[in-house]
């Protein structure tokens, strides 16, 4: 099992294998960004036709969206939610500032909810565990809790060795 990369932008990366689907982000994601992401989604939403299973890593840093930002996001949320079997969102970030985030994610997640199983996490391997019943319904008996651990893993180690190249 390997996700394919199927959108890379100079602060995030998505993956996909079958139906389902990673998003990693690290820092600054402008609407620009944003748009290119839709544009990119959509072409490959035509391919994959159905019910997805999503995970959105966001990795720890300084970045802080804009009001405007904020609002696009929001939208790109929003727009393929129906298609969604489930959805997990993971924030790496650690101490207050992370479990903040969280409570936060959550807290929205409980007044406005998605048509479909959501769930905030704080680790990679948490939000594979519980997605995985998700996506052994959609993918099939080979996507066992530790091989989609491996694959993520993997999609992520490719993602964060891209940042330190752009860091260097």
């Amino acid at each position: 099992m390997r996700f394919e990369p199927i959108i890379e932008l100079p602060s995030l990366v998505t993956g996909l294998w079958r139906r389902f689907g990673v998003h990693l982000f690290e820092g600054k994601v402008t609407v620009a960004d944003m748009e290119e992401i839709e544009r990119r989604g959509e072409v490959w939403r035509d391919k994959v036709r159905g019910k997805l299973v999503e995970m959105v890593v966001i990795f720890p840093s300084d970045a802080k969206m804009t009001t405007e930002e904020r609002t696009k996001m929001t939208q790109i949320i929003k727009r393929w939610e129906k298609d969604r079997a489930a959805s997990a969102t993971v924030i790496l970030a650690q101490g207050l500032t992370g479990a903040l985030h969280r409570s936060v994610l959550t807290g929205m997640q409980m007044l406005v909810p998605a048509p479909h199983p959501v769930k905030v996490f704080g680790s990679i391997p948490d939000g594979v565990k519980w997605l995985a019943p998700h996506v052994r319904g959609l993918c099939g008996p080979e996507a066992s809790t530790e091989a989609l651990d491996a694959a993520v893993a993997d999609l992520a180690a490719h993602f964060a060795a891209r940042q330190q190249k752009r860091s260097a």
